[in-house]
């Protein structure tokens, strides 16, 4: 079932990367609508679509992950009006403040990939653990191979 949605995010969610985080998740969602930051200090978003797809925004959305926490969500809904064909990021008018928001937003992106790298370097480390073993157990063999091989040798000597 279609619906409109009316949210208001109230927390540590301006310069802060919020709304981009917002806009990749509706995108994700297939969600039409617009977020933007209000002159309160909080973040609105109004998007139409899939009743299931909204709830699931709202999911992801109350989180508190460095430097985003949310406190509290407002939500009212009403019937879509179809007025929005995509799904907006409205940014400040003012550059220089645009500009530190993108900064944040770079900063958890980097933040995000250095965490990945350090994890699949764990994992890498714990594959080489796992094929240095099977090497000293192959070099045993190996050893043993050498030992049987003289033994012929010598039988076949005598």
């Amino acid at each position: 079932m279609q619906k409109r949605a009316e949210i208001k995010v109230y927390g540590r969610v301006q310069k802060a990367g919020f709304r981009d985080f917002i806009d990749e998740i509706a995108f994700n969602l297939n969600l039409n609508g617009f977020v933007k930051n209000l002159d309160d200090g909080t973040v609105q978003v109004v998007c139409e679509g899939d009743e299931t797809a909204i709830s699931e925004l709202l999911k992801k959305i109350n989180v508190t992950q460095y430097p985003i926490r949310v406190e509290n969500i407002e939500v009212t809904y009403k019937k879509p009006t179809g007025e929005y064909k995509t799904f907006e990021l409205i940014r400040d008018e003012d550059l220089t403040t645009a500009t530190y928001e993108r900064m944040d937003v770079a900063a958890r992106y980097i933040r995000e990939m250095n965490s990945n790298i350090c994890q699949k370097m764990d994992s890498i480390g714990g594959k080489i653990d796992v094929l240095g073993g099977k090497m000293d157990s192959l070099g045993g063999k190996m050893d043993l191979l050498g030992g049987k091989i003289d033994v012929l040798g010598g039988k076949i000597d005598s």
